[in-house]
């Protein structure tokens, strides 16, 4: 009997230990954790790793992503090649990297394939990263050139600060399934998910 497949997006390093506990959340509601840190992805040895991240996407049924203080690698041409930009731009009224002047992690583009594919995406942002969102926004807004100049503590690397705040304004401006929920720890991710999957599953019933 096939199992219903959770692909977990995020960066590992500074993820490590809230991946292998949500890991093991989403074993115990009967579902299948898809994760790169835990050989879950069919690396083909003939593509870059990041390719074989994103065409696992298409494979699952749902995505759950965290996005926290790190912007993670920058994702090479040839798995950028594996999503439609120009139909992702459709998608969402906030503003999408991907040109000689910007850049698209690994991460996002993991997340971007699932919104290509009509994937439900549950997007979760941690509270601090969230509130620096914000004052980046009202920044933005009053004085763009200004923002290269502020320091953004739950960032880790300054100068990815402004390619995470565009992928945030990207999710929560998409024309559906534009939910954020924040988080502080992992019991936070696990009730909202219960709920909602919950519901959603109670609606397709």
């Amino acid at each position: 009997m096939a199992g219903t497949k959770v692909f977990v997006s995020s960066t590992c390093y500074d993820l490590s230990v809230l991946r292998a506990e949500l890991r093991n959340f989403i074993l115990s509601l009967g579902h299948e954790p898809i994760m790169s840190d835990y050989a879950d992805i069919l690396y083909d040895p003939r593509t870059h790793t990041h390719t074989s991240c994103v065409n696992e996407v298409v494979n699952c049924d749902l995505m759950v992503v965290i996005i926290g203080s790190r912007f993670g690698g920058t994702s090479v041409p040839q798995a950028l090649e594996q999503i439609d930009l120009s139909k992702l731009k459709e998608l969402s009224n906030g503003f999408l990297s991907g040109n000689e002047d910007t850049k698209i992690s690994i991460t996002q583009l993991e997340v971007l394939k699932a919104i290509e594919s009509n994937i439900p995406v549950y997007a979760f942002i941690d509270k601090k990263v969230y509130y620096e969102h914000e004052v980046y926004e009202k920044n933005k807004k009053k004085n763009p050139d200004i923002i290269n100049d502020i320091i953004f503590p739950a960032i880790e690397k300054q100068d990815t600060a402004q390619y995470i705040f565009d992928f945030i304004n990207y999710i929560r401006l998409r024309t559906s399934g534009n939910q954020i929920f924040q988080f502080e720890r992992l019991q936070d991710i696990e009730d909202i998910l219960k709920k909602q999957w919950s519901g959603y599953f109670q609606k397709l019933l």
